[in-house]
């Protein structure tokens, strides 16, 4: 439970006393020292809810970030120990380094590198998977999916780049 749930408590409780003291007593608190008192408290507790406040709203926002950080990077897939790797034309020309690739039937993940500032990625498909990897410049951009053995292509789909040439046969024993 957060400072703020705590303090914020005591604060609705001490409203609800002072409330039921100043109802049923005519002079509740008194003079002087009693009103300074119960200023004084209300003050303390009124300043400490709404710092605790400030600083949770702050903490969560953080904790957020690196939340969403973290679980942006448990999606992103991890390149396979000795996966099928390529690279896109360095000069930003539509083509891959090669237009053949094999891999060992199970998880398969390709990884396309793009040394260059045309978008391209690299997808895969064929025996009912139809997988993308993210459209990256200057990065590398990764495609996994679980594949029996057979013939798959690999292509950028980034539109007219696989017309242009960017395809090949992906063999997976």
């Amino acid at each position: 439970m957060t400072a703020f749930y705590v303090l914020g408590g005591l604060l609705a409780a001490w409203a609800l006393i002072v409330t039921a003291l100043g109802v049923t007593r005519h002079d509740f608190p008194g003079s002087g020292g009693g009103e300074r008192i119960v200023a004084g408290i209300s003050v303390v507790l009124v300043a400490g809810a709404i710092g605790s406040g400030i600083i949770t709203a702050a903490s969560s926002e953080h904790g957020g970030e690196e939340h969403a950080e973290a679980s942006e990077a448990a999606e992103a897939p991890e390149p396979a120990a000795g996966g099928p790797t390529l690279e896109a034309d360095p000069s930003g020309a539509l083509a891959f380094d090669t237009d053949t690739l094999e891999a060992q039937a199970g998880q398969v993940t390709i990884t396309m590198d793009n040394p260059s500032s045309t978008p391209h990625n690299v997808a895969l498909e064929g025996q009912g998977v139809d997988e993308e990897g993210e459209v990256v410049t200057e990065a590398e951009s990764q495609v996994s999916a679980e594949l029996q053995p057979g013939e798959y292509t690999f292509f950028c789909s980034v539109p007219g780049h696989r017309q242009g040439g960017m395809e090949g046969t992906l063999t997976v024993e």
